[in-house]
């Protein structure tokens, strides 16, 4: 064993922690602290515990009792590719647990539960911040139980090893075999809950429920994880100010299109389905409740980027919650503002808030108010106070430089399809055609339902059948209450669904069905791109 960096949080670039902060925050604030790991058989426990053996090898030594198998076969099928620890820090207490690569001269021939804790505190002495998981404990208790005459209960040895975890420094993660150890739960100071479900179509949900943390500020107790690849990953909140704000200035590099196919602009996306979305399709992307308002972006923003990198005609009408200047400061930032001014036409109407809008959580809520602070202002200060209600109804645009709007503004030259502060089908599929004659190429249109559904509401069919008549793409977004939902389902040639999942944001289809996906972002290039890690 030997010692490294003090521990932190670690992560990597795609938006999965390979350890929850909360739990690295546990065991490296107060001093002692003992885990209780619950779980049924096949949750993940003990990818759990190796997982949090990885990081906290990293301040300290580590060492994974068992009594079930022999070093090499846990090695093989636990730690081998999978984590930094070696067969040094593995230890079989039905083989001879003195077999440590430590100087510990122990004062008695056998291990059972009146030398435990002496046995303990001799590895301590020989170690530096010592962290022991023992896998399962009530495995391990029961084997030492069966050397004495009459053995103390579970309990109390519990209680006697917690005692000395606090009073001599020492990590412990103790691994349940049951669901839930009640009589357990009360002596140790920290409680975690592993669980595992399967929904109604055959997808695996698994999530980390945090029960009690002691010294830790819980902000969400339940927490989606995934065993792709053979470990723990614990699926992150995404950061939607950090989607919609890229450093590349005007480096984004499109993703290739075939014969058949868009691309998604998500390579993972892209993988899933084959190459992309089908030209000439609609695809139904249908939020759940309590996402932030910016969720939509998530999915349309790399398609969009993806359009008019390609110098493909985009037209936009963003839901009505959606911040303001989203798509101007992200598009600007990717890509050149020429391209935005040529390609990207957004139609921005003023219905007023829904009446659901305050159902959705805020996760951007601080960057959120400040860029609502900060259009409240420049849109005061640019409208005259004379402005009649009819002049005040027509959509604006606003320069770049303003913080108002920010939105490419509709085409000078071409018929406005908003009529009375509302989107109208009818002009909107003229103003197309005239975009359509300038670019020559398929469109793409990302369309919310709860802002156009004046105009789609009797025509939804209709448009699906332009759309595929002019090989264009549509993304269909609809949120909860949305009274087009149902219809969009039915015209739509796929179906997504975006959820929320503790704080982190799951992706599934639902047509074509796949399974659920854990959304990331991969921080490494200067443009951050989203990934999506399968739920295993």
């Amino acid at each position: 064993m030997s010692s490294f960096s003090p521990a932190q949080p670690p992560t990597d670039h795609t938006g999965l922690a390979l350890f929850p902060r909360e739990i690295s925050q546990f065991f490296t604030g107060d001093t002692g602290q003992t885990l209780l790991v619950n779980g049924a058989p096949g949750t993940g426990k003990t990818l759990f515990t190796i997982r949090g053996l990885d990081v906290l090898n990293r301040d300290g030594d580590v060492l994974y009792v068992s009594t079930r198998v022999d070093q090499e076969t846990i090695h093989e099928m636990y730690f081998d590719d999978h984590s930094s620890l070696d067969t040094t820090a593995i230890l079989d207490l039905s083989q001879d647990p003195f077999e440590l690569p430590l100087d510990v001269d122990v004062p008695f021939e056998k291990l059972d539960l009146d030398s435990l804790l002496e046995w303990i505190q001799e590895i301590n002495a020989a170690t530096t911040q010592l962290t022991i998981a023992f896998d399962s404990w009530e495995l391990i208790y029961e084997y030492l139980a069966t050397r004495h005459d009459d053995p103390p209960d579970i309990e109390t040895v519990t209680n006697q090893l917690v005692v000395l975890a606090r009073e001599e420094n020492i990590r412990l993660m103790l691994v349940s075999e049951t669901a839930a150890s009640a009589s357990l739960e009360y002596i140790v100071d920290g409680v975690v809950t592993l669980e595992v479900e399967e929904d109604d179509r055959g997808r695996t949900r698994r999530h980390l429920r945090l029960e009690k943390l002691r010294g830790v500020r819980i902000g969400n107790r339940l927490q989606p994880f995934t065993l792709a690849d053979g470990q723990f990953q614990a699926i992150t909140p995404v950061e939607l100010p950090t989607i919609r704000t890229g450093t590349g200035n005007g480096t984004w590099e499109p993703l290739s299109n075939s014969k058949a196919k868009f691309s998604t602009g998500i390579r993972d996306l892209d993988r899933i389905l084959s190459g992309g979305y089908n030209r000439g399709s609609v695809v139904h992307l249908d939020l759940g409740p309590d996402l932030s308002r910016d969720a939509w972006s998530v999915l349309t923003l790399p398609t969009i980027r993806n359009f008019l990198a390609q110098e493909m005609g985009v037209a936009v009408v963003p839901p009505r919650e959606g911040s303001p200047g989203l798509l101007h400061n992200d598009l600007n930032t990717v890509l050149s503002p020429q391209v935005f001014n040529t390609y990207c036409h957004v139609f921005e109407t003023y219905a007023g808030p829904s009446d659901d809008a305050d159902r959705y959580d805020q996760l951007d809520t601080d960057a959120s108010a400040a860029e609502m602070a900060a259009t409240t202002t420049a849109d005061d200060a640019a409208t005259p106070a004379h402005e009649t209600d009819e002049q005040a109804d027509e959509p604006r645009s606003m320069d770049a430089g303003t913080g108002g709007d920010q939105s490419h503004p509709i085409d000078d030259d071409l018929e406005s399809p908003i009529e009375g502060g509302q989107l109208a089908y009818e002009p909107y599929i003229a103003y197309i055609e005239q975009v359509r004659a300038e670019s020559e190429t398929p469109l793409l249109h990302v369309i919310s339902m709860d802002t156009a559904q004046e105009a789609f509401e009797t025509r939804l069919g209709d448009f699906a059948n332009y759309v595929a008549l002019h090989n264009d793409l549509t993304l269909l977004i609809t949120k909860p209450g949305t009274e087009l939902r149902t219809r969009a389902d039915r015209v739509a040639d796929m179906h997504f669904r975006l959820e929320r999942s503790g704080d982190a944001i799951i992706l599934y289809g639902e047509n074509p069905l796949t399974p659920l996906l854990g959304i990331g972002i991969n921080q490494s290039e200067s443009i951050p791109e989203i990934t999506l890690t399968e739920m295993v």
